[in-house]
């Protein structure tokens, strides 16, 4: 991507409960730990749900069934030390191999080309995110799970 590009992000909101399914990331910049819906960048020409369904797939070997999309959301941030800019789709999705649910911490791992990537997957529950618990980025997610 180019330093002013906007990226148009897929993500998926899957809930167990009062829980979300949320992956671990890192910025060591800040030095913090920090959790995001998983999916990932829609590409060209392709649909928000059929770019959730590729990502989920690929990150976790899982199938879902994708619904409404419930929220779109804009977020300009600093990511070790370059200004990004995404616009969000968010769908509340379901899983459809139910072995996921009776996980509680995982490693899910993506091989790409050149690189093998880890995701530390986890359930979480909404109540955690927000003033003094853990951070759940974009930011305006965790207002509008709340609300």
């Amino acid at each position: 991507m180019g330093d002013h590009d906007v990226r148009p992000l897929a993500l998926a909101l899957i809930r167990r409960g009062d829980e979300i399914l949320v992956e671990q990331g890192r910025a060591e910049t800040k030095n913090e730990t920090f959790f995001r819906l998983l999916g990932g960048t829609i590409e060209f020409g392709e649909l928000g749900a059929d770019a959730i369904r590729r990502e989920l797939w690929e990150e976790l070997g899982a199938e879902i069934e994708v619904k409404a999309r419930v929220a779109t959301l804009e977020n300009v941030f600093t990511w070790e030390g370059n200004v990004c800019h995404e616009i969000a789709l968010v769908y509340e999705c379901t899983l459809k191999d139910t072995v996921f649910h009776s996980r509680g911490e995982w490693e899910a791992h993506e091989e790409t080309p050149g690189r093998r990537i880890t995701h530390k997957i986890a359930w979480k529950r909404i109540d955690a995110f927000g003033a003094g618990g853990d951070i759940l980025y974009p930011e305006a997610l965790a207002t509008l799970l709340r609300g």
